[in-house]
């Protein structure tokens, strides 16, 4: 297998730009393996695992999408042939870890959950194999504590193998999970924080996310990590929320104080425009997409508060391709913006000559969305309080203790009185556009509750007019949407799921296709560029 880098330097300067902190004994001992590697004829599946790392290092500095893809595919097959030897765990823990990358996740859990437990036996009687060197992909895009370097540093100051992969293979099964906010996602955080228990993003993730389940004792946690970086902004707001929800005011306040405290003395102020809300504030903020505050509410009850704060970002691998896909200029219509991470993902990018209409039915949600807006001082995103159907009628939005699981109810659906509900005016999209004078689309989202096909019978003229691209919930609560999916097709789409890391469009041919895919992509036939 040729390769056209230095995989040794390309090593050294991964755990250099990481600020890994490494003992003398473990500099040594990674000296060691570095120069013993048969880089350009591997012999065992050590050495096989330690390319595919080094390859996967020369993809990440790689702007150039076919030479990432080529360093992609060395990493792929290196980790591929060393499992075929089955002699070194650290190379099913990275083949793991690929798939994850990947978005197949159904595989990277079964290999990677496998070979966990065939590796307890000999971590916890003391057998050893020599260590090899590890990749962990960035984990987060914003302000979170740099957790790759913690687990980086954790697993390069282990000499034996063994316990390397275990480390690792905990990781991967905590990315298996499109979503960590769920009782598996806790169980592999629980697993994640046995073996880890002092650091820093850790602590942090199972905290946020235990609270959220309603289970206090993720306090324990959340001050753990605040025993271990008291001085981090997103520590400190968790714990504010933390006791906000307890509906202890003074507890509450106490961490908003420290948060003032420490945000007066750092240059950097984004990450501490929290503490300047009033502790009342129904809203809180934070940083997102770089350079922008978000307004979400203040509780960790809240699925896109937990998840912003836990990771830094939102958890759909979709995002990533909007983020790709969005153009100076562009007209974007999100529907069912919700708090607004795709609207203000878009806001950024469009720019001064573009425009993002954000339509969403939820009273709150419209509030969160209008205060971004003020916040941020954007000009280019237009909110409105509305539902987009089939048809114009008032409708009745019942409400979930999740606010992304909000749907509209069919007019023969009977409510039970106790159910919360808002009253809120549907239009059809054709109709809206019509309203607003929209002269282009370019982009639109649809993240409802099942009425994507009713939104999109709505919208037959701008299907036509403007073959815009649309990306789509194509899967809900009742299972996949193919009614939608058929819909599309019928007038002139093809349909992709988008695979991450190697940032591809593949197609969606059968219904199996649509396994593990959250949001469609819809492009028109003229337009397909894959």
């Amino acid at each position: 297998m040729s390769i056209d880098f230095d995989p040794k330097l390309a090593y050294l300067n991964y755990i250099k730009q990481n600020q890994v902190e490494i003992t003398p004994a473990a500099s040594s001992q990674l000296t060691q393996i570095l120069d013993r590697c048969q880089w350009e004829s591997p012999q065992t599946a050590l050495e096989w695992n330690n390319l595919a790392v080094t390859a996967l290092i020369a993809a990440e500095s790689c702007d150039n999408a076919l030479t990432h893809g080529l360093y992609a595919e060395i990493a792929f097959e290196a980790v591929k042939t060393g499992s075929e030897l089955n002699q070194h765990p650290l190379c099913l823990a990275h083949l793991a870890l690929i798939n994850c990358m990947l978005g197949n996740y159904s595989d990277a859990a079964e290999i990677a959950f496998s070979a966990f437990i065939n590796n307890l036996q000999p971590t916890y009687t003391e057998a050893e194999i020599d260590p090899g060197i590890v990749y962990i992909p960035p984990l987060t895009r914003t302000h979170i504590t740099n957790g790759r370097s913690e687990q980086l540093e954790r697993i390069l100051n282990t000499n034996n193998g063994y316990t390397q992969a275990m480390l690792m293979l905990t990781e991967v099964l905590c990315r298996t999970q499109i979503a960590l906010d769920n009782q598996t996602g806790l169980r592999l955080l629980h697993l994640m924080n046995q073996l880890m228990p002092d650091l820093i993003f850790p602590n942090i993730r199972l905290g946020i996310y235990s609270i959220g389940d309603r289970a206090l004792e993720g306090l324990v946690y959340l001050h753990r990590a605040g025993e271990l970086a008291l001085d981090h902004p997103t520590i400190l707001q968790s714990l504010y929320l933390a006791y906000r929800d307890l509906e202890q005011p003074d507890s509450a306040n106490h961490w908003q104080q420290i948060g003032v405290d420490y945000g007066s003395q750092r240059l950097a102020k984004l990450p501490w425009r929290w503490t300047d809300l009033k502790i009342d504030s129904p809203y809180t903020c934070i940083p997102f997409d770089t350079d922008l505050l978000l307004t979400v509410p203040a509780s960790l009850q809240n699925s896109t508060t937990r998840c912003l704060l836990a990771e830094g970002d939102w958890f759909e691998r979709e995002l990533e391709f909007w983020r790709q896909s969005i153009q100076p200029g562009m007209n974007v219509i999100d529907i069912g913006a919700s708090f607004g991470v795709y609207t203000f993902s878009a806001a950024l990018r469009v720019g001064d000559q573009g425009t993002v209409y954000a339509i969403e039915a939820f009273s709150e949600s419209v509030n969160c969305l209008a205060e971004t807006c003020r916040i941020n001082q954007l000009k280019n995103v237009k909110v409105f309080n509305n539902a987009i159907g089939d048809r114009d009628c008032t409708a009745r939005l019942v409400l979930q203790t999740s606010s992304e699981f909000n749907y509209l109810a069919a007019d023969e659906e009977i409510i039970d009185p106790d159910t919360p509900i808002e009253q809120v005016n549907c239009t059809t999209l054709d109709l809206f556009v019509q309203q607003s004078n929209i002269e282009r689309i370019d982009v639109i989202k649809i993240s409802t509750e099942g009425s994507e096909l009713q939104i999109l019978i709505g919208c037959e003229q701008i299907l036509t007019k403007f073959a815009p691209t649309i990306i789509y919930n194509s899967y809900t609560s009742k299972g996949i949407d193919l009614a939608a999916a058929e819909y599309l097709i019928d007038r002139g789409y093809e349909l992709f799921r988008y695979q991450p890391y190697l940032q591809q469009l593949i197609p969606l041919v059968n219904e199996a296709d649509f396994a593990e895919v959250l949001k469609a992509i819809a492009i028109p036939t003229s337009g397909v560029k894959i």
